[in-house]
């Protein structure tokens, strides 16, 4: 149910509430849809399908916790949170832990924060901060990341966090490589290194030399059920034993997009594109598209053509498929990897921000953060120990030096 609470200094008698019940979540709907299409910096990530899909199968276990804004009774303002308990100490101090829909399973968002109406923005973003500070007191740890650096509900909370003396610590997260889309895929290779876009055009005049070579782009609902099982397939050949959980390997995960990516076909924002060769899919790229911004999201291929870069090849059509659909932003999303950046150079960071009420908890985390502090300057120091004494061995004559 939601439990309002009117605070006496809120900017503009902004009303702030929180619903914890999943019927009165349903019932944000229409207004949900409403900031999101009037809210120009939000993202797919913070999309009614996104966020209420993801509650539906990740949500087991947590308390639900959206803040709503209202002026004059018209919904201004949502940010979407839940509440989940964590242990410390060895199992001896309970941290309830503030958290935004979205993280904390095994499929990861981006840029999360809030749907604002423009003109509200600002003095709702600093009366969610004072009413999370000052009236919400049910968490002990406030763990929040991919918030925009310096936008108003980034500079609301750590200003108003710190205000209120609680201990805050805002850091930069992994970069995000993107670029910017000109006009024409022409222009596109134009703008690319000589080498670079020498290799891109021998890869893909090789690839579309072969007989029965092109792309496929899912379009119906009756071609989707197949290229989501054949897109699950190829990421597990391409990440197969190279990392412990690759995505698709969970209920939650494979539930969750199975419905996301039919919410996006119906809305048209869902570019799932394929790499055929001889009548089979040897590649696919799992994208969204919103707001002129592509995201690509998921990949994977088969390894056993991988003497075509099929990699390469199906990336460098989905950026042509992305100039052609008027797209202005290609977001290659979280994630520092080198192939990236054979297509885009720009990078951006959102910021991770955590605060703790003064307690048990914050001297349980605080405990954890020098132990761990201890544990890495003991490594940092056996690691140069070893160098200096492998270095200190004449050449011929090197012997194993162990920690």
């Amino acid at each position: 149910m939601s439990r309002p609470a009117t605070m006496a200094d809120a900017p503009l008698a902004l009303r702030i509430s929180v619903v914890s019940d999943v019927a009165d979540f349903d019932l944000l709907e229409p207004d949900w849809v409403d900031l999101q299409s009037r809210d120009a910096d939000s993202s797919i990530f913070l999309s009614w399908n996104w966020q209420r899909l993801w509650w539906k199968h990740y949500g087991s276990n947590r308390r639900l916790c959206i803040l709503v804004a209202r002026h004059e009774q018209r919904v201004v303002g949502l940010l979407p949170l839940y509440l989940e308990r964590h242990r410390r100490a060895g199992g001896l101090i309970v941290a309830r832990k503030l958290r935004q829909i979205g993280v904390g399973g095994d499929t990861a968002p981006d840029d999360l924060g809030g749907l604002f109406l423009p003109e509200h923005e600002q003095a709702a973003c600093v009366a969610m901060a004072r009413f999370l500070i000052l009236e919400f007191r049910q968490w002990d740890m406030l763990d929040w990341s991919d918030l925009a650096s310096g936008s108003p509900l980034a500079r609301a909370l750590d200003a108003e966090l710190r205000a209120a003396g609680l201990r805050v610590s805002c850091v930069p997260s992994e970069p995000i490589t993107f670029g910017r889309l000109p006009g024409s895929w022409d222009e596109y290779r134009r703008n690319m290194s000589r080498n670079r876009r020498e290799v891109l055009g021998r890869k893909r005049r090789k690839f579309e030399a072969l007989p029965g070579a092109g792309t496929a782009l899912v379009e119906t609902g009756s071609e989707l059920a197949g290229a989501f099982e054949r897109l699950a397939e190829l990421h597990r050949l391409r990440w197969s034993g190279r990392t412990e959980r690759p995505g698709f390997s969970t209920p939650q995960y494979r539930g969750f997009h199975r419905e996301l990516m039919q919410g996006l076909l119906q809305q048209g924002q869902l570019r799932l594109l394929g790499l055929e060769l001889g009548g089979r899919t040897i590649a696919m790229i799992y994208g969204m598209q919103y707001k002129g911004r592509f995201c690509f999201f998921q990949s994977g291929f088969d390894p056993a053509y991988a003497a075509y870069s099929p990699g390469d090849v199906l990336m460098g059509y989905a950026v042509e498929l992305a100039i052609n659909q008027g797209c202005e932003i290609f977001d290659m999303l979280k994630g520092d990897h080198e192939y990236k950046r054979h297509f885009f150079q720009d990078s951006r960071q959102n910021l991770e921000l955590r605060a703790y009420r003064r307690g048990l908890v914050d001297a349980a985390y605080r405990l954890h953060e020098a132990l761990r502090w201890v544990r890495d300057a003991l490594r940092d120091t056996r690691s140069n120990d070893a160098s200096r004494g492998a270095a200190a061995v004449p050449a011929g004559r090197r012997q194993l030096v162990r920690p």
